[in-house]
């Protein structure tokens, strides 16, 4: 299916500078070709004409007894944008609930009052991200694995066969990122302890140097040991690897 308007694609903001170094150049070299690539460049088609400034990959998952949300990528990879962040912080469990109880896409706007008629496909949430309007797509694939795409902006303009076409592009995108999953488990086999620990202080929030402290290690060395366990998960970056962790049991 063509998407007309969809097809200027928008320039790539800066990594996110935070990241060591190692993983970024990693990661970098992935935005050349790929399934992770195709997708944020299709995603990106999808920004223009429809208010669209920003958007993520979410795998969706549990973690100390609560919904939460694991980013996959967004509209800086390899860094992870600001809104992603907030969302992770903040609307982990109204979207993580949202997922888990319906197929169906959820708006928010940033007017409370907003109070415009939606398609009945359409599932109206309270505000999320500040001062940004957002729309939802759940998404799942034939393995089982689940997803949020997430799209924001100022002022969003979907129509409701925008929405739906949107939606079954997500499931496209979503079919071909879940199978690169194949293969995980018996690497995951040959994690060790020290990076399982890391993996699972980064699912609760901690950075490289909270790592390196709890642990009794150099930034340095948290760093390699996530960077080593990610490419044993076939992740492409630690927050990927962390959800695959959970989705194969590994960690909590």
């Amino acid at each position: 299916m063509t998407y007309s308007r969809f097809e200027r694609i928008q320039p790539s903001p800066t990594p996110d500078r935070l990241q060591p170094l190692a993983e970024i150049s990693r990661l970098a070299r992935l935005t050349a070709a790929g399934t992770i690539p195709e997708a944020i460049r299709r995603c990106r088609r999808v920004a223009h004409g429809v208010g669209v400034s920003g958007f993520a990959l979410f795998f969706t998952g549990r973690g100390s007894g609560s919904a939460k949300l694991v980013p996959c990528f967004d509209e800086h990879f390899p860094g992870i944008s600001q809104t992603t962040a907030d969302l992770c912080a903040n609307a982990s469990d109204a979207l993580s609930r949202h997922a888990l109880h319906s197929a169906l896409p959820a708006l928010w706007s940033a007017d409370a009052g907003a109070g415009s008629a939606l398609p009945p496909f359409v599932v109206r949430l309270a505000p999320l991200s500040g001062d940004l309007d957002g729309i939802a797509f759940p998404v799942s694939a034939e393995s089982g694995q689940s997803a949020l795409f997430v799209f924001t902006g100022r002022a969003l303009a979907l129509s409701g066969e925008d929405v739906l076409h949107l939606h079954q592009l997500c499931f496209e995108m979503f079919a071909a990122i879940a199978a690169l999953k194949s293969g995980s488990a018996s690497s995951a086999s040959t994690l060790s302890k020290r990076e399982l620990e890391c993996l699972r202080l980064t699912a609760a929030g901690r950075t490289s140097e909270d790592i390196a402290r709890i642990l009794g290690l150099s930034a340095h060395t948290a760093n390699q040991y996530l960077t080593a366990a990610a490419a044993k998960l076939d992740a492409v970056n630690r927050m990927h690897a962390v959800a695959k962790a959970m989705r194969l049991g590994l960690i909590d």
